[in-house]
């Protein structure tokens, strides 16, 4: 099974002579079981020794709470803080970039600001009480526009409430980045384009380029064969090989995924499948029956919860059952920071799938093992 991603990296570096703490947050922030104080813990490793910190942005958003941890960890902390935008800052993503000293957008970056968005489950007074929760954080991600801006909190509040997405130029008029630099190339993984393009308002033509950014990644192709050796007249001794060292033969893709498609659907959660295929190392029927019926169960826990919009999500990011146990009981209820997330989810979507795709399940595959050779 595939280990859970990250939705961040850290490395110490030498730029220009002088040594870095490197930070690149490039997904769904708080999501896939790395938590705030994770990255705090690992910031405060990685910045012993450096002069500056620099942190890269390129995320829709995610969890508010952790959103707010990184903040303000990158505010005391005692270096200076550039936090630059990679393709796109969305929602708490902005939050953070509102921590640094010099906050720098290539000309095709954008960012977006809105309201914080949960939802919740309880009694009338369970509901007032997220809902006061909710006033407080806005006010809390309010403060940090106008401490970043200078603008006032009036205006603020009113761009919030309108969901304003701003590109580089935009966002350098109204205060919210220092320095503009050139086009970069853009790119984004298809579940974050997904997700940004769920966002009231988005602009089209910057998904559209995200979109075929991604697309346009293609596994590399297998060097050329070297040519053979001059023939030897001398006899080659016989050599035994472990079995256990040779590559897994791989399974064809086009039969492999008609099986998956064909026992989800039996299961009822055919739109599972590519998710799946997509996410997931198999070298056999065993391990993939035992994973179908894995998935089959968080679908089940996440109907049961009335959250089968999560099922999807927590498949992707190769959670196990009892990960995604812990995660729907921490959601249902806690009355602090794991109820609320600053990234809007869809209403009850249930994906109709018309059947396997195989080449968009190979090309992910492709895509997913050429990453790892690097």
């Amino acid at each position: 099974m595939a280990k859970p991603k990250r939705w961040y990296s850290m490395q110490a570096s030498t730029q220009n002579g002088k040594s870095v703490a490197e930070i690149r947050i490039y997904d769904e922030i708080g999501f896939w079981g790395t938590t705030a104080k994770e990255f705090v813990s690992e910031l405060d490793e990685v910045s012993k020794g450096a002069e500056s910190i620099l942190v890269s942005i390129n995320s829709p958003g995610g969890d508010v709470f952790d959103a707010f941890a990184i903040y303000n960890a990158l505010k005391r902390n005692a270096l200076p803080v550039e936090t630059r935008v990679d393709g796109v800052a969305a929602s708490a993503a902005s939050l953070i970039l509102m921590a640094g000293d010099n906050v720098v957008m290539p000309e095709n970056a954008m960012i977006m600001i809105h309201n914080v968005w949960t939802f919740a489950a309880g009694e009338a007074e369970d509901l007032r009480k997220t809902a006061d929760l909710m006033d407080k954080l806005r006010d809390g991600i309010v403060a940090a526009y106008v401490a970043k801006t200078g603008k006032d909190s009036e205006e603020i509040i009113q761009m919030m409430d309108e969901t304003t997405w701003m590109t580089a130029l935009e966002a350098h008029a109204m205060g919210f980045c220092d320095a503009l630099e050139e086009p970069v190339k853009l790119a984004a993984s298809a579940t974050v384009v997904g997700m940004l393009a769920k966002f009231k308002d988005a602009p089209r033509a910057f998904i559209d380029s995200l979109d075929e950014a991604d697309a346009s990644k293609a596994p590399e192709a297998d060097p050329a064969p070297a040519d053979p050796p001059a023939a030897d007249d001398t006899p080659a001794e016989p050599t035994s090989e472990d079995p256990s060292t040779q590559p897994a033969e791989p399974l064809n893709v086009a039969a492999f995924s008609k099986v998956v498609f064909a026992a989800c659907r039996e299961k009822g959660i055919e739109h599972l499948a590519e998710p799946i295929l997509t996410c997931e190392d198999f070298t056999d029927m065993a391990s993939v029956s035992r994973r179908i019926q894995d998935c089959a169960d968080i679908h089940a826990m996440c109907v049961t919860v009335k959250l089968q919009e999560k099922s999807v999500d927590f498949v992707r990011a190769g959670l196990t059952v009892e990960q995604v146990r812990a995660r729907l009981f921490d959601t249902l209820t806690s009355q602090s920071a794991d109820n609320i997330s600053n990234l809007q989810r869809p209403q009850d979507e249930r994906p109709q799938s018309a059947g396997p795709s195989v080449s968009a399940i190979y090309a992910a595959r492709a895509a997913k093992h050429s990453k790892h050779r690097h």
